[in-house]
């Protein structure tokens, strides 16, 4: 705390200055942010990073190309792995996000929806949200649960374009949601595991309700071979944070020794009550750049069809799940 007001007093001397989120303090605001960077000045965002693992920046002072966006991104993980990011054809498996990939950058993607004939040198870019994005929420944190790949610490996003009404990105803090549970909810999470299942929500065998809490269709596992067992409840990974619940709900077939309607019901009650009271919204602009700490949080996308409909629905953002070294630390 010391560290912060300290800061607030050297405000005048950085090349930024910024502001908490009015609802949620591990969400900090980075404004003004000049490039290229200052030696100290990316020593003094690391350690805000630390504190508070989710950074917009707001105003920097350009776009980014997508090399210098994840060169910047890079800075945030201190087990970024570097000889991944540098030789991308001898480690494919460390390449988190294998779609939509520029072919220059292959661990940068593009999300969004627009038509472009010519984007940095990538020709005829068709970008479309996917279905369940379109009127669901899937609050998840990238790749945990996944049957092979390593979930990432570090998700960078660098808005190109986005439409005037919609196109946001909800967060939930993990650790916010550990510090409002009451005792008896801790005691019941810190001996949870679940099934996790990828498959099944992509192929439709699952569907989720609006508020992506929930699922309102089941059917029978038809991808065994891609179940992964998780914990619900997380150690703290440095000196600031807490313990920390990370949820895949679109992705749960079921809490381990729990049938599948016992673990629906327990689901909905957990995420109505306990986790999405704390989402927030971050409404993006042109130009802003997003990192956050993938394991402190969840997050998703709002429903595409907020935007899609209207004139002004073209949204494009250039997106990296950083690969990293440092493995999950769990209960």
């Amino acid at each position: 705390m010391r560290f912060f007001y300290f800061l607030i007093i050297l405000q005048n001397s950085l090349s930024f200055n910024f502001n908490i989120h009015p609802l949620e303090k591990r969400c900090l605001y980075i404004n003004n942010l000049k490039f290229p960077i200052y030696t100290s000045d990316m020593i003094v965002l690391k350690e805000l990073f630390n504190k508070h693992p989710l950074l917009i920046f707001r105003n920097p002072s350009k776009k980014l190309s997508p090399t210098e966006f994840i060169n910047f991104v890079s800075n945030f993980d201190d087990d970024c792995d570097m000889e991944a990011l540098k030789n991308p054809e001898k480690y494919p498996n460390q390449i988190l996000q294998p779609v939509d990939r520029l072919h220059d950058c292959k661990h940068v993607s593009l999300r969004g929806n627009i038509i472009k004939k010519d984007f940095l040198g990538n020709i005829n870019i068709d970008i479309k949200p996917l279905d369940p994005y379109i009127s669901k929420y899937l609050w998840h944190s990238d790749l945990l649960g996944h049957h092979e790949k390593k979930i990432g610490v570090v998700t960078g996003f660098h808005i190109m374009k986005n439409p005037l009404i919609g196109g946001e990105t909800d967060f939930i803090s993990g650790e916010t949601i550990y510090e409002n549970l009451d005792e008896k909810m801790v005691k019941i999470l810190n001996n949870s595991k679940v099934i996790i299942n990828r498959y099944n929500f992509a192929f439709g065998n699952k569907i989720m309700d609006y508020s992506g809490s929930y699922r309102i269709k089941d059917s029978d596992n038809k991808f065994p071979e891609y179940n992964v067992k998780i914990p619900i409840l997380y150690p703290p990974e440095n000196e600031y944070q807490t313990p920390k619940v990370l949820l895949v709900p679109s992705f749960i077939e079921n809490i381990v020794d729990k049938t599948i309607e016992e673990t629906d019901k327990i689901m909905k009650y957990s995420m109505e009550k306990y986790v999405l009271p704390h989402r927030f919204s971050i409404q993006w602009k042109e130009g802003d750049i997003c990192v956050f700490n993938n394991r402190c949080f969840i997050h998703s996308s709002t429903p595409a069809r907020n935007y899609l409909d209207l004139d002004n629905n073209e949204r494009l953002l250039l997106q990296t799940f950083l690969p990293t070294k440092k493995k999950l630390n769990m209960y």
